[in-house]
């Protein structure tokens, strides 16, 4: 079976777009940079608080909502508060330099796209 050229145009194009936005993961932050990288350490203290609050939160919610079997459920409840706490806490803790990283990822897929853009519509100056 033989793929048509426009299937392996647009699947090399989707390469491209996933690279860009990957390859914002990858770049290096500038020396004036205020979203430097945080440490593993200070991130998961802050969200200890977090993962402390979503444990109650969900401990509360099943003793107060079940009747039977509150036992087991609400160690369950507490686990699954506790998991989405901290990963709550950490996305906080983490927010700007994801924000960085997002922004520079959108810009590169966007030149991609105008670069793809330009391929398919060429510009004839006359």
């Amino acid at each position: 079976m033989r793929i048509p050229p426009s299937v392996k145009s647009e699947i090399a194009y989707a390469r491209d777009i996933v690279e860009a936005g990957l390859g914002a993961t990858h770049t290096k932050t500038v020396a004036g940079d205020q979203t430097a990288r945080p440490s593993l350490a200070r991130v998961s203290q802050s969200a200890l608080v977090s993962a402390a609050v979503g444990a109650v939160i969900g401990v509360l919610g099943i003793c107060l909502t079940q009747r039977e079997r509150k036992g087991q459920h609400a160690i369950l409840g507490g686990l699954i508060g506790c998991a989405v706490g901290f990963g709550g806490g950490v996305a906080w803790s983490t927010r700007n330099q994801t924000s960085a990283v997002a922004r520079t990822a959108i810009k590169n897929v966007q030149a991609v796209r105008d670069a793809r853009w330009l391929q398919k519509n060429p510009i004839a100056y006359a």
